[in-house]
């Protein structure tokens, strides 16, 4: 009886530290949500990748043939064969786009922008024109490709290398008349100032706005697996007092004479190996009442047997 007290007691130490073994677990699961957090992200990016694939890859299609029926009907042979350059590439990205490959296809779409504006800049007759500044603007699409779908600190090589273009062709392509009295004039400046300024404003701009979304979905997947932890680890926390509790009233009855008690758990719950000590505890507790019980009765009967040849022996020294 003295050894299922201590039982009883040492269970409801038990339970003290299995909830200091729950929040241990807690705290270790939580680290490992840290490490596996990242995978989590990455698989969010890639999905967010293949939808920004798919508008950008509709949305340069869609201008470029917008342009075809144009170029075709005035006979420019080379805004039809930098069309078709484009289309090419738009093909090969979209190839590469369903085999999985997110940097190439990033790239071939970051080329079919920048060969599009660049070539129709190069090959503009009679030389670079006022109305041909605007297309140095359309080069921030590459940007935002870059952006979105490759690293971020990639935006600013891509606005770098479109800088350098603009800086390059406004220097040594030839111009008409118009834009050399343009640049000679007071404000001939802003025809360099502006595009460059631009791809500046843009890398910068646009870093920081993917840098802080990327933070908030990291805080925000950690914030949604934090609570879902801690969901399941008060689940779990109030299953094993429901087992820590059924093993207490499996030691009581047995304290109180019930040697049928036993505890039930499956093989891979977590108190099995405890609830499986608890049963052969009750068990040679069994044992050892019925070892007692024998050993009372076999005292009573050498009683009987020692008091029946007393007697016998009193009555043969009276005869």
């Amino acid at each position: 009886m003295n050894d299922l007290d201590t039982s009883i007691n040492a269970a409801t130490k038990m339970k003290c530290g299995v909830e200091r073994k729950v929040e241990v677990m807690a705290v270790v699961h939580q680290q490992r949500s840290e490490i596996a957090n990242p995978l989590h992200v990455a698989f969010v990016k890639k999905s967010w990748h293949k939808q920004v694939m798919n508008v950008a890859l509709l949305v340069i299609v869609a201008f470029q043939l917008v342009n075809l029926p144009g170029a075709v009907l005035n006979n420019n042979i080379s805004v039809i064969l930098i069309t078709f350059l484009g289309l090419v590439l738009c093909g090969l990205a979209f190839l590469f786009h369903h085999l999985g490959k997110i940097s190439v296809v990033s790239v071939l779409l970051i080329m079919a922008v920048n060969l599009g504006c660049s070539l129709t800049l190069l090959t503009t007759p009679g030389g670079l024109d006022i109305g041909n500044l605007p297309v140095f603007d359309a080069l921030i699409v590459s940007e935002l490709i870059a952006v979105s779908l490759l690293p971020a600190e990639s935006v600013f090589l891509v606005a770098l290398a479109n800088a350098l273009f603009i800086l390059v062709d406004i220097t040594f392509q030839p111009h008409t008349a118009a834009l050399d009295h343009f640049l000679t004039s007071g404000v001939g400046y802003t025809a360099l100032v502006h595009p460059l300024s631009l791809q500046v404003v843009v890398a910068v701009v646009t870093y920081i706005w993917v840098r802080s979304t990327q933070s908030a979905i990291v805080r925000a997947d950690q914030a949604e697996e934090i609570a879902e932890l801690r969901k399941h680890e008060i689940e779990r926390k109030q299953q094993l007092d429901t087992d820590i509790e059924q093993m207490s009233q499996v030691l009581v009855r047995a304290a109180n004479g019930d040697r049928s008690a036993r505890v039930d758990l499956s093989q891979d719950h977590v108190l099995w190996r405890v609830g499986k000590l608890l049963n052969l505890l009750v068990t040679r507790q069994t044992k050892t009442g019925q070892l007692e019980q024998e050993k009372l009765r076999l005292r009573v009967h050498i009683a009987q047997l020692t008091e029946t040849l007393t007697r016998a022996s009193a009555s043969s020294q009276q005869a």
